[in-house]
Parts: C-alpha cells; sequence; structure tokens
C-alpha cells in the first residue's frame, strides 16, 4: 500500500509511521516529493495487518492499496486460463460450452423432454432450478428434494451432468450428493457465509455476478470461494440492475471483456435473465462469443408458455438445434472448441 502524506507533515510523524509499518510486518520506502511525502509499503497485504488504519492520522492525506484485493483469482496470481472440466466438459482456455435447460424443475416429463430435445446439439451440461429464490413469496419457488430427485433420475438416465442453483447453507449437501457444478445465484453472490460452505463442498461453482455489484466485487466473490478451497470457479456475466426497462436487466458486454483480463477464470453468460426476452438471446449471446466469453447458460423449455417461471426468456427446446445452428459460425471463427 502506499501513504501519502499531508504537505505539511512533519519528519518525526513520518518516521512514526515508518516505524510502525516495520512494525506490521511490511518494508517501508519512503520517497520525498515536491508536494507530497509517500511510504511505499512492501508486503503481501493477505499474511500482514491492513494499514488503512493510517487513514485516521491527522497529518496523513490517503491509503491507496497497490495489490488487487482479488488475488488467487487475478491475472498475476497465475498468467495462463484456467480449464474446468465438468465430467468431460471443458470450459475456458479455448473450450466453449452451451449450459442449458429450464428455469426451473417441474417434472420428470418435462426434464425428460427438454434433454431429448438438446443433448443432440452438444449439450452435457443441465441445468434446472431445484431451489429459487423468488422476488415474490407468492412465485413458483421449486420442487425442492423432489426436484433433486428428478434430476438425479435425468443424470442417470442420460448420462449428463446436472448444474443447480444453492440458494441456503443447510442445502448445500443434498444438493452436492447430486449436482456436479453448484451455481451461485446473483442474489447471493456477496453472501459470504454461503460461498465459504459452498467452497467446502468440493464441487466446480458457477458465480453469477450481482444484480448492482461491481467487477472488483464480483471477483472478490470469486476469492472468497477460492481462498477457501475451491479452485473451479466459473464466473457468470447475468445482466445488472440500470435505469433500463427495456430488458429484465442490462448485459454488460464490457465486463466480459474486463474479467477476461483480470482473471485467469473462464467466464460464461447468461443472455436469458439479462434479456428478459427470448427476442433478444440470440443477439446478446452472439454479443458475449465476440466479447471472449468462454461460455453460456441458456434457459429452455418443452412448453414456455405454460412455465412456472420465467416464461418469456426461454427457448422452445424444439427450437434449440436452431439456436445453437446460428452460433456456430461465429464459435468457429473465435477458434473455440466445442468438443468434450
Amino acid at each position: 500500500m502506499i501513504i501519502v502524506f499531508k504537505h505539511n507533515a512533519t519528519a518525526d510523524e513520518i518516521k512514526s509511521v515508518s516505524d510502525m509499518i516495520e512494525k506490521l510486518g511490511y518494508e517501508p520506502r519512503v520517497i520525498n516529493g515536491v508536494e507530497h511525502t509517500v511510504i511505499g509499503a512492501i508486503g503481501d497485504e493477505k499474511i500482514h495487518r491492513s494499514l488503512e488504519v493510517f487513514k485516521a492520522f491527522p497529518f496523513v492525506e490517503d491509503v491507496l492499496p497497490i495489490q488487487k484485493r482479488y488475488k488467487l483469482a487475478s491475472r498475476e496470481f497465475k498468467k495462463k486460463d484456467t480449464v474446468i472440466n465438468i465430467g468431460g466438459h471443458k470450459i475456458g482456455g479455448g473450450h466453449f460450452q452451451i449450459i442449458a435447460g429450464p428455469c426451473s424443475v417441474e417434472s420428470l416429463e418435462q426434464m425428460q423432454n427438454v434433454v431429448r430435445d438438446i443433448m443432440p446439439c452438444g449439450i452435457g451440461i443441465i441445468r434446472g432450478g431445484t431451489y429459487k429464490p423468488r422476488t415474490s413469496p407468492y412465485d413458483f419457488q421449486g420442487l425442492g428434494e423432489a426436484g433433486l430427485d428428478i434430476m438425479r433420475q435425468i443424470k442417470e438416465e442420460f448420462n449428463v451432468q446436472i448444474t443447480t442453483e444453492v440458494v441456503g447453507v443447510n442445502h448445500i449437501a443434498k444438493i452436492a450428493e447430486v449436482a456436479d457444478c453448484l451455481q451461485i445465484g446473483a442474489r447471493n453472490s456477496q453472501n459470504y457465509n454461503l460461498l465459504e460452505q459452498v467452497a467446502a463442498a468440493g464441487k466446480p461453482v458457477i458465480l453469477k455476478r450481482g444484480m448492482a455489484s461491481t467487477i472488483e466485487e464480483w471477483l472478490s466473490a470469486a476469492e472468497y470461494l477460492m481462498v477457501h478451497g475451491c479452485s473451479k470457479v466459473i464466473m457468470c456475466e447475468r445482466g445488472i440492475k440500470t435505469f433500463e426497462h427495456a430488458t429484465r436487466n442490462t448485459l454488460d458486454i464490457s465486463a466480459v471483456a474486463i474479467a477476461k483480463r483480470e482473471t485467469h477464470l473462464p467466464v460464461i453468460v447468461d443472455p436469458s435473465h439479462a434479456a428478459g426476452r427470448i427476442d433478444l438471446i440470440l443477439p446478446l449471446s452472439l454479443a458475449a462469443i465476440a466479447a471472449g466469453a468462454d461460455g453460456l447458460i441458456v434457459e429452455t423449455h418443452p412448453d414456455p408458455i405454460n412455465a412456472c417461471s420465467d416464461a418469456g426468456q426461454q427457448i422452445p427446446s424444439k427450437n434449440f438445434a436452431a439456436y445453437v445452428h446460428d452460433l456456430q459460425v461465429l464459435i468457429n471463427a473465435m477458434g473455440l472448441k466445442t468438443e468434450k
């Protein structure tokens, strides 16, 4: 960190801070400028105490961090792209995956119909909500354990990988018995206790960006998972809340490009929750691929009109092959690998 002194700070005051920095485990380096004196505190902020306490000193103007708050997730920690393998399906490092399925698990027949329609398109990771965090308490909340039982049957019948959202600590163990990848939704992206407990499950995690989270906060949430032992984190941009009402959320394409520069972790996009409307799924998906996304997580349903949730944003599963076909030209142009 860098401690910036006010222009009237005395030599004794500067020395006292320098001595304290050294006692805290850092190596102080004093730089005397024309208007200000600064001290560069050299050391790892992860293993030493924070120096932001010096902001309270009357002769200190500011304390500036020079290390990112996210370290294990950063490109500085690992230059090479991380490739995450979910049952043979690779994401990251030039490997592109489309994860697809309905918003909510509603019945065994519904899930069977979806998987039969999308598996021929090369989809090997199936999404489906069993526990649903909904804005209104009157909305469909998912089937819970009954939904997990359905996902278990789908996994065994079709030999696919399963991903579903964790909404509470008490659900983790049950979900981890079935799911090959756990999801953290936008509402829980800064629920740090949940992140710590999910990390302990030992499964890959899809971490959605919070509805009002900055990119730094999103990456810092990934750091929580990684610090607690989860190295297989997939970042998911799903749109943020803005003043715009034409879409459900505003897909932040710039966040995809920035995250790809800032972190070695795979970055995928959820165009369904960003758009909230089916006619925008394809263009947003194409934009995500062009921006460098490593994959997409898309909602599809055999009968969207009668879906229990998110009816307006789910692609009819019978039409999913056409959607994938329209993406393939750009996927190929970007040199991405879609095979196992």
